[in-house]
């Protein structure tokens, strides 16, 4: 067996990276799609813009995932330029309780979470997913928040994300960085004349609305900057370091300039 394997050692290595490529091809399948050139149909949508052109301070590209808990946040590195949780608006006790899943809090406050960053004396700015924002919420939450910004001091630090972009727009007119999270929807699986119903559809929402970014999956970067070019897009995908195309298609990233913020988990 030595002997064959000396004998043929070339071949057996190009053997072995051949089933790593398939492997990993195959596994990263969504990956290999965005890779790949896509050409989307020319259609004109409404000319929009962002209204109120709100800052955010930015120092790098790459935030961190989801940290929902203390153990999260501690293995969150000083350096980070970002970091991105999902909170919900308790109306009741007018907090925001930091969680992914609904009805399922943890206990663990916005408030805490900050006040950790505080203790840390972290320079990062904070994304927040907004998962329950409703007509009902609105105001009180909008209160909470501007209150938050003022005792931490995050002016220019806060990003304000919720899939209802027209209830974002008090948000936006009191400084908030907001985005706007679109359905989620695969434009490499969607044909022509849906891909322009979507812009279309995405236009009419955006419009009457006053959101400074785009969000959405990875593989929906590249269509909403085609038919929405004067927003910055915030995106997020999968971090396997042993993905040689993972590896590329962060390189892609890296090199986009549409793309405003990616995150990736810790």
């Amino acid at each position: 067996m030595l002997k064959w394997i000396a004998r043929n050692k070339y071949k057996l290595m190009i053997s072995i990276v051949g089933l790593y490529l398939v492997a990993d091809g195959w596994q990263h399948r969504g990956i290999v799609r965005a890779l790949l050139p896509k050409t989307f149909p020319a259609h004109e949508t409404k000319t929009l813009e962002p209204a109120n052109k709100n800052e955010l301070i930015n120092t790098g590209k790459e935030w961190v995932q989801a940290v929902n808990s203390k153990e999260r946040f501690d293995k969150l590195s000083a350096a980070a330029p970002g970091l991105e949780c999902d909170v919900y608006f308790d109306t009741q006790k007018k907090i925001f309780d930091v969680h992914h899943d609904p009805d399922n809090s943890t206990g663990f406050a916005l408030e805490t979470l900050l006040q950790l960053y505080a203790d840390k004396k972290l320079t990062a700015s904070v994304w927040l997913d907004f998962k329950n924002l409703d007509k009902d919420n609105q105001q009180p939450a909008l209160t909470e928040l501007i209150r938050i910004r003022h005792k931490f001091g995050l002016t220019n630090k806060l990003l304000v994300e919720s899939t209802q972009a027209d209830l974002l727009s008090v948000y936006s007119d009191s400084g908030f960085y907001t985005s706007y999270y679109t359905p989620v929807f695969n434009p490499y699986l969607m044909g022509n004349q849906d891909l322009k119903y979507l812009a279309d559809s995405l236009a009419e929402i955006i419009h009457h609305s006053k959101v400074d970014a785009l969000s959405g999956y990875y593989f929906q970067y590249s269509f909403l900057h085609k038919y929405f070019p004067k927003f910055p897009v915030l995106t997020w995908a999968a971090n396997d370091r042993y993905s040689l195309l993972n590896w590329l298609f962060k390189k892609k990233i890296a090199a986009a300039d549409e793309v405003f913020i990616v995150l990736y988990p810790q």
